[in-house]
């Protein structure tokens, strides 16, 4: 049986390599891994390597075709786990990006959930766990109404 494959990193198409990262590095803290920079004629890039700021996989590239038209946005979702939704949706709007769908609490899958478009479109999905006060107060209805109407 072959070794299993593992999830390492997503690349989006960008034009402008500074402003985008900019946004990904204030809006969720990502830091520069390292640069790319080879090619020649249509194959000629600029590529800007991120991951979180504690290092490891995996990773977000940015890259730009210096001699290419770049696509449409709506290639990809970017999903991102964060500690405050709110306060990252606010960063987002601070550092450029839009709301697409403001945060919603989704109690049944234990999330909330926010999207929001980066500079040149790009959509990502911001989720923030739900916190419970304990897994015994997790069956409890009178609980689970508790934390409905807190994330509403």
């Amino acid at each position: 049986m072959p070794e299993a494959a593992r999830y390492h990193f997503t690349k989006i198409l960008v034009t402008d390599l500074k402003t985008q990262f900019a946004f990904y590095s204030t809006v969720l803290g990502m830091v520069e891994k390292y640069r790319v920079d080879m090619g020649e004629g249509p194959d000629a890039l600029e590529e800007i390597i991120m991951t979180a700021a504690g290092g490891g996989d995996p990773t977000l590239a940015l890259l730009r075709y210096r001699e290419r038209t770049k696509p449409a946005p709506g290639e990809a979702v970017l999903g991102f786990t964060v500690p405050d939704l709110a306060g990252a949706v606010s960063t987002a709007v601070e550092a450029g990006g839009t709301v697409a769908v403001p945060p919603k609490a989704m109690p049944e899958f234990g999330i909330s959930v926010a999207f929001v478009l980066d500079p040149e479109g790009h959509r990502l999905e911001l989720i923030e766990p739900l916190h419970t006060t304990s897994t015994d107060d997790a069956g409890d209805p009178a609980v689970a109404g508790e934390l409905k109407e807190k994330n509403a």
